[in-house]
């Protein structure tokens, strides 16, 4: 019998189901939200938006629901409005999508600002991550909320492989994808900058396998350097949200909870949630 050749998946369409969950980020973001404003945020800018999964889901998850999203990219940008503006339930006039610098896109301001996966850590220098978050804080209404990620932990440091299997699938258009294998590259470490370059691969039998699909150059911030920037620049309550740990599954029980304390942990993720005051 002949063998199945590897079908080719675009990037994209690997990278959303290998790393993101917007069902989490805005359940996450509807509870921030609540707590910092009294009420259900309605409009959001997704900073860094690459594909905007994340611009689009929310304006699909109400009608009410306006999204803005920023991104220096042009190509993904293309790909997004004629990929993801035209997916099921998504009002493209709801979804406003600028190439531009996040430290100064003309948009309105917002009730929320999202800078997921990381992406801020392209800005190496603090005082650059600074003006960053002065920016965002002027484009959220009284009220608002940041919502960004960082990780973090002693294997955060090295240089090391790790392996997903991700099982097959559609994306938001209902094109089916095979599964495959999502390998997360930390390539170098520099402990006297905190530069760490990591790589995305995607392999499988059932694909043609993408070696370097991403590459990321970043400096790997501490929450505390965060927090404290975010408090510099006038937000309130800046809050670490965590995973718990499974004892029986060996893993994160996928509870996100407010945290003062986290410890022992080898490797983690968090949210942080930082409220601008209310007028």
């Amino acid at each position: 019998m002949p063998k199945t050749r590897p079908v080719r998946v675009d990037k994209h369409i690997l990278y959303e189901a290998s790393v993101q969950d917007t069902e989490v980020d805005i359940d996450l973001i509807n509870r921030v939200g609540r707590r910092a404003a009294g009420r259900r945020p309605r409009t959001l800018r997704e900073d860094f938006c690459g594909t905007a999964l994340l611009a689009c889901a929310w304006t699909a998850s109400r009608p009410d629901r306006e999204a803005w999203g920023v991104d220096l990219h042009r190509p993904t940008l293309d790909w997004a409005r004629e990929h993801r503006l035209t997916a099921p339930g998504v009002d493209p006039d709801r979804v406003h999508l600028l190439e531009a610098d996040v430290r100064n896109a003309d948009t309105p301001q917002v009730d929320v600002v999202a800078a997921l996966n990381f992406s801020y850590m392209i800005f190496f220098e603090r005082e650059t991550l600074k003006r960053y978050f002065q920016s965002v804080y002027t484009a959220l209404n009284p009220g608002g909320v940041f919502l960004l990620d960082i990780f973090g932990g002693p294997n955060a440091q090295d240089v090391m492989e790790e392996k997903k299997h991700i099982p097959a699938g559609e994306d938001v258009l209902g094109r089916p994808y095979p599964a495959f294998t999502y390998v997360w590259d930390q390539a170098a470490f520099n402990a006297v900058n905190q530069r760490i370059r990591c790589h995305i691969h995607f392999k499988g039998k059932k694909i043609e396998s993408m070696p370097r699909a991403f590459t990321y150059d970043w400096r790997l911030w501490s929450i505390t350097e965060i927090k404290d920037l975010l408090s510099e620049v006038g937000f309130k309550n800046v809050d670490a949200y965590f995973e718990g740990w499974s004892e029986e599954l060996e893993d994160t029980d996928g509870i996100l909870r407010r945290r003062t304390k986290y410890e022992g942990m080898l490797a983690w993720i968090s949210y942080l949630a930082a409220e601008k005051e209310r007028a």
